[in-house]
């Protein structure tokens, strides 16, 4: 885009959020040790108006023999393609880990995340009926993001028992990892 006179190429950039995200932050913003909206920053500041045209709508089909790139908003067809998805989190089969964990995969599950763990802590305080078991946090995977989500966790644990009047001997956090070590990569 720098490089780039504006009329040497035609860009477009497809995006179904009208932002981007720091993906490697995702684990502070689910530990609560940043907020979520600081790792958001809108994609129209970032690129060039006069050189990429910016589009917000999800992509519905990529049909590569004819070029062209169909969306909830409309039709594009192109000369290069380049697909950038990110990264999808990953169970490794574990049984129910998709359905009965958080995965920590975008802004909003990150939020999602922070949230619960925050209110487990709330409620726990609020409760006249204690259960430990409320302060349980496992961690499946021990991964790049479970590691850094742990060290966030552990950060963020005496915040919320202080904040909530919460024992933190009470809080239990264990992290699961098939592998025989931790970053097993």
């Amino acid at each position: 885009q720098k490089e780039l006179s504006a009329d040497a190429a035609e860009i477009t950039l497809i995006n179904k959020n009208e932002y981007h995200y720091e993906s490697t932050w995702l684990h502070e913003a689910s530990a609560g040790t940043i907020n979520y909206e600081d790792l958001l920053y809108p994609v129209e500041k970032t690129v060039n108006k006069n050189k990429v045209n910016f589009v917000v709508a999800e992509v519905t089909k990529i049909d590569r023999n004819a070029k062209r790139v169909e969306t909830d908003k409309g039709v594009y067809d192109f000369d290069i393609l380049v697909v950038a998805l990110g990264f999808v989190s990953e169970t490794f089969g574990i049984d129910g880990m998709k359905e009965h964990a958080f995965q920590i995969e975008n802004v909003l599950t990150s939020r999602k995340l922070s949230r619960h763990i925050e209110d487990k802590f709330a409620n726990y305080a609020a409760s006249k009926e204690k259960d430990d078991k409320d302060l349980s946090i496992l961690v499946g995977g021990a991964g790049f993001t479970g590691i850094e989500f742990l060290g966030e966790l552990t950060d963020r644990i005496p915040e919320l028992c202080s904040k909530y009047g919460v024992d933190q001997s009470k809080v239990k956090l264990t992290c699961v990892e098939a592998a025989p070590k931790m970053l097993p990569m």
